[in-house]
């Protein structure tokens, strides 16, 4: 149960830092005042991981079956996220690092919800 509070817990700080993230874009076009249509797109993603995250990570606090379930497709499609774009930096020859950071994080992440979150005893404890 602990593991399952402190995985919710994880998962909320997650969301908090892509909205965070996604703040710091938008005040950053607003004083440099441009944004192209890909930044104002990635921000808009970054919105969306940034909600969906908090609420899935609020909703695995109550231990709620949707947000079980929605947090394993969401950790799954979020690793594939990062890893297109670790594919798209490397094409476009910008430094791998950070990339390459996040999707191992991310890669962590998805494997320990996925061992702990599919376990039949844990399954029960969601309502």
């Amino acid at each position: 149960m602990r593991l399952i509070r402190l995985l919710a817990a994880v998962i909320i700080l997650y969301g908090f830092s892509y909205l965070f993230h996604a703040l710091l874009q938008i005040l950053g076009s607003m004083l440099s005042g441009s944004a192209s249509s890909m930044h104002v797109h990635i921000i808009g993603l970054n919105l969306c991981i940034g909600t969906a995250a908090t609420v899935i990570g609020i909703g695995l606090l109550l231990l709620r079956k949707w947000a079980r379930i929605a947090w394993l497709v969401t950790v799954t499609l979020l690793v594939l996220n990062h890893c297109l774009i670790l594919f798209l930096w490397y094409v476009s020859g910008t430094n791998l690092t950070g990339q390459v950071l996040n999707v191992a994080l991310t890669t962590l992440l998805a494997v320990i919800s996925w061992a702990k979150l599919t376990q039949e005893r844990t399954k029960k404890l969601f309502v």
